[in-house]
């Protein structure tokens, strides 16, 4: 079999092996699913849309901004709500823990320290918390 034959089959098998998955990332980090594109615009958020360019709505990460359009795609609307909801509590609990962290850095008074490092751990706590609720929704769904 000769290289020309052998690259057409390895195309061929790549094209199949694609079709089997349900994300597909571009070159220019746009994710589509079926239908949907997932693009991140100047600021960083996510902006889920359709294929006809209507704006579904934004999300802060990309993880929740995928399985949103999978669920979108169903008319799963409680599920679909559920993980905007994530998506709000990881972001805003993932900034408390950075700004109760550089505070934590940088205060002398040690009553303001362990004001800070409650509310740091807290936060951060939090955070892991929303993350491994995302990360096991993502897993189980893809």
């Amino acid at each position: 079999m000769n290289f020309k034959q052998k690259a057409e089959q390895l195309e061929k098998f790549l094209e199949e092996e694609l079709k089997k998955l349900p994300l597909v990332v571009l070159p220019d980090k746009t994710i589509v699913y079926k239908t949907y594109k997932i693009k991140q615009n100047n600021i960083g958020d996510w902006i889920l849309k359709h294929s006809n360019g209507d704006i579904i709505d934004s999300f802060r990460i990309k993880a929740t901004a995928s399985l949103a359009a999978k669920f979108y795609e169903k008319s799963n609307i409680k599920k679909y709500n559920e993980i905007k909801i994530l998506d709000s509590q990881y972001w805003n609990s993932s900034n408390d823990s950075l700004f109760f962290g550089k505070k934590l850095e940088r205060t002398k008074d040690p009553e303001l320290r362990d004001l800070f490092a409650a509310r740091f751990q807290v936060a951060k706590a939090r955070t892991e918390k929303y993350k491994q609720e995302i990360s096991t929704m993502f897993k189980s769904n893809f």
